[in-house]
This record gives structure tokens, C-alpha cells and sequence, in this order.
């Protein structure tokens, strides 16, 4: 989560000024990432986590090159040097940004949807520009957002035969970088929502097509991952150990398994809602986009945890590594990795539908 970039293109804004995310002003211009703890990084703490932020302090904002000051959430120097960073004028603001920055931690990726919705049932609303999709992904989405909404088209915009993919690339590119765009005018008469409605439900679309574009991305390879990890060799077990692994392992294949189908309904319902826009009836989907941001939770950190696992999974076992484990090591890895999957919310909020058509 880059905030130094944040900074340089909405520092300038009132909304920015009114609505910061932190109120430790270093800290509003830092890079947020996270980081899988190293060996070599272990005794920085009292207790090792397998993941916590790293906070980059760049050196100059506009030149990452020179470097910076970098600082592990969670190492036991870690609220000492928050102070000297905030310094004696910003001291007061501490406790509440150390409290923000535990919360953002406990999320499993910097998901813009996901991040925006739990930081508002947290009492935080900082401005909707730290909620901007990154350059890079919007760059890989653009095709898949322009062959989405290119069903919609000839509803909204009276066209049709080859000038449709165009258009539709068009507007995808107007959509996903510039939602209050005039060229988006006829969708938001073709929605019949409000000037307020419409900005909250083009993110709320934008949030959509961001899960699909993921899920059709991370969720063909789940099936791979969930075998090595239960095929994966673990050395030093005895008997006892290798039983609870062995259980261990199932009941990660089998929470990640509900997780992906959970996932499934809610896309199949947003796609349902959507097929009444394309054939005419926009109301089903209007009012689908209005409520959807309360499924962002469950939805994005559902993948945000599924993704967070397939990565490290790769980061400790590279294309053809062997799969070997010390006993552990397997207890420390598929513990964190079972207690993320458990604490999902979208295997906690009954078995009702997830939508509203």
C-alpha cells in the first residue's frame, strides 16, 4: 500500500487534508507491505508472527531509490520508534495510529474494498482516495472489465455490431480510473440512482469485478496447492505429531473448500443481478450494487487469505523444490495457516443466501 503515492496525488485535495488516514503525518507518506518474518528477523520479537506489516519510511517520498527506515509491526522497539517518528508535536496521535495500524495488520491483503469496509465498521472513514485501485492492477483488468460490461452496452448506450468492443474498452478504461466521468453519464440514467448512489455503487461494482477478475485468477490453482500441502513430506514427527498434521492438513483443505464455494455463490448471484441489467431491467442490479459492499468482508478476505496462503506457499517452496518440512516448522506453518482460514467470516454468517435477488 503505497501512501507516499497517495500523498503526491491527493495531498494537494481537501478531502486529503480533511480525512487523512493516520494523524502521524510520516506515517501517511510510507509504504506498507507484507512480510513474511525471516529467521534472521525473529529476534526482534517477543512472540513471532509468520506475517506482519513492514512499514517503509522512504527517505524521499519521490526518490525510493535512496531508501529508507524500515520497521516490523509488533517488534518490541516498535512503539518506542513510532514516537520518535511523530516526534513531540504529533505525540498525542500515537495511540490511535498504533491502533489503525494493528487493525490494517490484521486484514489479509491491502484489498481497496476489503480494507474500506472493515476500517468503516472500525468508526474510520479517511477519504476515498486511499481506496483507489493500484496502476498495475487496473492495467491487468482492462480487458476483462471491458468484455464484462460489454453485454450492458447496447442497453445503455444504443449501440451494437464491432463499434461495441471498442466502446466497451472505452468505457471499462473510464470506469475503473475515473468514475464520475461524463462518457458514464448514460449508465448512471441507465441505474436510475442519484449522484451520491451512483459514486457509491461504481465502487461497489468496481469491487465486484475486482473479486472475479481474482477469483479467476487464484481459484484454478487451488486444487495443486491444496495437494502439496497435503502431500508435503515433515521430518522429526512421531506418530502422534504426524496424526495431528495429518488432521491439521484436512482441516485447512476443508475450510479453504467452503471458503472457494461461499466465494462461488456470491459471484454467480452478482452475475445473476447483472444478467438483469444486460437484458433490460436495471433495478435488480442497481439495487444489488447498493447493498454489495457489505459482502466485501466475508468475499475479500476469504481470497486475501487464500491468496496470502498460496503465496507464502510459493515463497517457501519454489517451482520445483522439494516440499519438506521440519516438524516445527509444519506446526508453526499450517497452524497460522488454519487459524486464518477458521477466522473467516464468510465460513460465520450462516448458510443464508448471500444476496438480495
Amino acid at each position: 500500500m503505497n501512501l507516499a503515492l497517495v500523498h503526491e496525488r491527493f495531498g494537494h485535495t481537501p478531502e486529503y487534508a480533511a480525512n487523512p488516514l493516520f494523524h502521524v503525518p510520516a506515517l501517511n507518506r510510507v509504504l506498507l507491505l507484507k512480510h513474511v518474518v525471516r529467521a534472521s528477523e525473529r529476534y526482534l520479537f517477543d512472540t513471532t508472527p509468520v506475517i506482519t506489516t513492514k512499514i517503509l519510511l522512504p527517505f524521499a517520498a519521490n526518490e525510493l531509490g535512496l531508501g529508507g527506515r524500515s520497521l516490523l509491526l509488533g517488534e518490541r522497539s516498535f512503539e518506542r520508534a513510532l514516537r520518535e517518528i511523530a516526534g513531540a508535536t504529533h505525540e498525542s496521535h500515537v495511540a490511535g495510529d498504533l491502533e489503525l495500524l494493528r487493525l490494517i495488520d490484521s486484514l489479509p491483503s491491502f484489498d481497496p474494498f476489503l480494507m474500506r469496509e472493515r476500517l468503516r465498521q472500525g468508526g474510520y472513514e479517511p477519504a476515498r482516495c486511499y481506496f483507489e485501485m493500484s496502476d498495475a492492477d487496473i492495467r491487468r483488468m482492462r480487458e476483462f472489465v471491458g468484455a464484462e460490461i460489454e453485454q450492458f452496452v447496447g442497453l445503455a448506450f444504443k449501440t451494437g455490431g464491432p463499434g461495441a468492443r471498442d466502446l466497451s474498452r472505452k468505457l471499462a478504461e473510464k470506469l475503473m480510473t475515473d468514475e464520475a466521468a461524463k462518457a458514464l453519464d448514460p449508465l448512471r440514467a441507465a441505474l436510475q440512482l442519484s449522484e451520491d448512489e451512483y459514486r457509491e455503487g461504481v465502487f461497489s461494482w468496481k469491487g465486484f469485478l475486482y473479486y472475479k477478475w481474482l477469483a479467476a485468477t487464484l481459484l484454478p490453482g487451488l486444487p495443486d496447492l491444496t495437494r502439496e500441502m497435503l502431500s508435503a513430506r515433515v521430518n522429526g514427527a512421531d506418530p502422534e505429531a504426524r496424526q495431528q498434521l495429518a488432521a491439521m492438513r484436512t482441516r485447512i483443505v476443508d475450510f479453504a473448500s467452503r471458503a472457494v464455494g461461499r466465494i462461488e455463490t456470491a459471484l454467480l448471484d452478482y452475475g445473476a443481478a447483472f444478467a438483469g441489467l444486460s437484458q433490460g431491467s436495471p433495478t435488480v442490479f442497481r439495487d444489488f450494487l447498493l447493498y454489495a459492499p457489505s459482502l466485501f468482508i466475508p468475499i475479500g478476505e476469504a481470497i486475501g487469505v487464500i491468496q496470502h496462503i498460496k503465496s507464502f506457499w510459493q515463497f517457501r517452496f519454489p517451482a520445483g523444490q522439494a516440499q519438506l518440512l521440519q516438524a516445527d516448522e509444519a506446526f508453526e506453518i499450517f497452524s497460522e495457516f488454519e487459524a486464518n482460514l477458521g477466522a473467516m467470516a464468510v465460513l460465520h454468517d450462516g448458510e443464508a443466501p448471500i444476496a438480495v435477488i
